[in-house]
């Protein structure tokens, strides 16, 4: 890759840390605290590797880039399920009130051909 600055060639490498790296804005002073929504996530580490960020150096500018990459967040995948376990128990729901609504329809019937037609 080219260096978008000074246009020489600059070295693959990767930006390392311990469990997750992220970028913040400049106004946050502690990042343990600030929200995670200002923060853009470059990569996260699990329990047995460290969290490693993809980057390129160039030794003439000294300058670091990192694209960002797509990282689906640990409990959208939890979240997915939970939503698709809501929507199935959803049409249950609907399917079994539906199911009472016609046995009781049924019934209604049922009693009505029993009866005296002249007691009607």
């Amino acid at each position: 890759m080219d260096c978008p600055y000074c246009k020489k060639e600059m070295k693959k490498g990767n930006i390392m840390s311990g469990t997750q790296i992220r970028w913040y804005p400049e106004d946050v002073k502690t990042p343990m605290f600030a929200e995670l929504e200002e923060s853009v996530r470059l990569h996260i580490g699990g329990w047995v590797d460290s969290a490693r960020a993809e980057s390129w150096y160039c030794a003439a500018c000294r300058t670091v880039i990192t694209p960002v990459p797509e990282i689906e967040e640990p409990l959208s995948k939890l979240k997915e399920k939970w939503n698709a376990f809501a929507d199935r128990v959803g049409e249950e729901t609907e399917k079994r009130r539906a199911e009472r609504e016609e046995e009781q329809l049924r019934k209604k019937k049922e009693e009505q051909r029993k009866k005296d037609p002249w007691e009607v």
